[in-house]
């Protein structure tokens, strides 16, 4: 592998900063409208691929303890955005799933960065998109590569 330059390391890190918090004020301020968190987000939308997950597998998969994820889901049980229930087998394990209002809200996050972003990605020339496409595929693969190899956290 070559050595990437330090300054063109540099200039890509903030690239991607200054992208992110263009692209995500609209997120933001969808948070803050309904009061919640990145975490309790990030649970949601694990929610929307793992419906019924446990409250350990949760806090396997964010790399927290349990007793966070009982916090962190205790307020979107509140705002019956989630619900806990029994494991009908063993009842002893609480599953968690998104309510049908957590559904909604979920999808109303996805549309609203969805539209932003096509708006966004609308304004570049259909080449100059292909090659961004490309390269984000090459970034998520790089990503993927380093999180095998246990890089991330």
């Amino acid at each position: 592998m070559q050595k990437v330059p330090q300054a063109l390391l540099e200039r890509a890190l903030r690239s991607y900063a200054r992208s992110l918090a263009i692209i995500d004020p609209v997120r933001l301020r969808f948070w803050d409208s309904r009061g919640l968190t990145m975490p309790q987000l990030r649970i949601m939308f694990m929610l929307v691929e793992q419906d019924g997950a446990t409250p350990g597998a949760l806090a396997e998969r964010f790399h927290v303890t349990p007793s966070t994820v009982t916090g962190l889901t205790d307020r979107l049980v509140r705002q019956r955005l989630i619900s806990r229930r029994e494991d009908q087998d063993d009842r002893r394990l609480v599953r968690i799933f998104l309510t049908p209002e957590g559904r909604q809200v979920v999808g109303e996050l996805e549309a609203a960065g969805r539209a932003y972003l096509t708006e966004i990605l609308e304004q570049l020339p259909p080449e100059r998109l292909e090659l961004l496409a490309s390269l984000l595929e090459e970034l998520w693969a790089a990503a993927e590569n380093a999180q095998s190899r246990g890089v991330s956290s």
